[in-house]
């Protein structure tokens, strides 16, 4: 029954999509500053997400509640919950891979709890939720031209992101940002280093 809500959820986001422009309308009022958003892992979220106001869970769609799957807010009492299933892959050819319908759904659900304890998870906290993160607060920011900055703001949030550049590629799109959200990304410094660390092939 879970399986088959998420799933309906991912077609109301393909389908709202659809119907969408390029670029994501403009917010009702700026939100400022979020007072309270946090990145973290799936571990993270196992032993905190009940006491937030609101989730973002970003899973693989084979996930298990064992390899990433975190338990579903369903109850008034309970956190709202918005759940994004695509993998942490940079190539938009291949199966399951970052599409801008996700990145818009992430975006809008973010815009309808302005103010409120966020917090926005993936497997590791480093890829896939830095990315989108970093397009929530150029969003609530009303950020354009500053995107270098925000950056800072999400790796002091987050010291070890690396945030997935297809992810960046969408929500710089969906923004207007003109290239320079994934400019930030791949000109910083320390993010080139973490990449080359962690994700480069051994000897490169």
């Amino acid at each position: 029954m879970e399986r088959l809500r998420d799933w309906t959820s991912s077609l109301q986001d393909r389908l709202a999509d659809s119907f969408a422009g390029e670029v994501l309308g403009p917010r009702r009022a700026p939100s400022g500053d979020p007072p309270d958003l946090v990145i973290g892992s799936f571990d993270d979220a196992r032993a905190q997400a009940a006491g937030f106001d609101a989730v973002i869970s970003i899973e693989s769609p084979d996930s298990t509640p064992s390899t990433g799957r975190l338990q579903r807010f369903r109850a008034p009492t309970e956190p709202a919950h918005k759940v994004l299933r695509f993998r942490d892959i940079e190539d938009p050819r291949l199966p399951a891979a970052p599409a801008r319908h996700h990145v818009r759904a992430g975006l809008r659900f973010a815009r309808r709890h302005p103010g409120r304890r966020l917090l926005i998870h993936c497997h590791a906290g480093v890829s896939r939720s830095t990315a989108l993160a970093f397009a929530i607060l150029v969003d609530r920011h009303d950020a354009v031209g500053d995107e270098r900055g925000l950056l800072e703001r999400i790796l002091e949030l987050r010291p070890q992101a690396c945030p997935n550049r297809l992810v960046v590629r969408h929500a710089d799109a969906l923004l207007g940002c003109a290239g320079r959200m994934i400019q930030a990304v791949e000109g910083h410094p320390v993010i080139q280093e973490t990449r080359r660390r962690n994700f480069s092939p051994p000897g490169v």
